[in-house]
């Protein structure tokens, strides 16, 4: 689905930027991509510019309408995120994504129209600013986690690094502390790690956003699937 955070967490308020808006959007709740909650992201290239006007109008299909003569634009905002690149260095993160943005509901219905709906998917429509974390504590799926390829472990564990994963862009893996390379590349101990697309990234403590704190699994009880079910990890970030 298109939240990759579970309800636990401890951050705040003065820790959370809410001035960009991300430039994914998913389609829908049950949407896997980058426009979910629990995205790590980074400063689009040009999403920064603070000398534009805050908010611009466009055409956007999904969400206004162009005919003869007649135009119902869009507002948007102009400073944008994107999911955080394969292997990014701490200082290029900007945050995780609080509130994931969409477009319509489970049923297809926009949610333009519906804003307590939308609230209640805890859900941004697309073009409006998200809520972005920068410190605390959170709970994230196993969504939101890649093993790489399998030159990492299949979950983190309890003490190690968090760092951007080298395979896939905006979500986060585990890496031993005492397995990063030194400033120079040069230390013995670092370890290498290639993505499934063959991406090597040579991961240093310039890397690290964080600390893994705990993991767990969360079973379905009853007839009802839990959505919320699987693995999952802790995350102290420290951005």
């Amino acid at each position: 689905m298109a939240n990759r955070l579970l309800p636990f967490r401890q951050y705040d308020e003065n820790d959370v930027i809410n001035l960009f808006a991300n430039d994914t959007s998913d389609t829908n709740p049950s949407t896997n991509g980058n426009g979910s909650a629990g995205v790590f992201v980074s400063v689009k290239s040009g999403g920064g510019n603070f000398s534009n006007d805050p908010i611009t109008y466009v055409d956007r299909a999904e969400l206004s309408a162009s005919q003869d003569h007649t135009r119902n634009q869009y507002p948007e905002v102009q400073l944008k995120v994107t999911a955080a690149s394969v292997g990014a260095f701490a200082g290029e993160v900007v945050g995780v994504t609080l509130k994931q943005t969409l477009e319509q509901d489970e049923n297809g219905e926009k949610l333009l129209y519906n804003p307590v709906k939308k609230d209640e998917l805890q859900a941004v429509l697309s073009g409006q600013a998200v809520p972005l974390a920068t410190r605390g504590i959170f709970t994230l799926t196993s969504d939101a986690i890649d093993n790489a390829g399998g030159n990492i472990a299949t979950h983190p564990t309890p003490g190690q690094a968090c760092i951007i994963s080298p395979e896939t862009a905006g979500k986060v893996s585990g890496i031993a502390f005492t397995t990063l390379y030194g400033p120079t590349l040069t230390s013995t101990t670092g370890h290498a790690h290639v993505a499934g697309g063959g991406t090597v990234v040579k991961y240093t403590a310039d890397h690290v956003i964080g600390t893994w704190i705990g993991t767990g699994t969360r079973r379905t009880v009853g007839p009802i699937t839990d959505v919320a079910a699987g693995t999952y990890g802790v995350l102290k970030l420290n951005l």
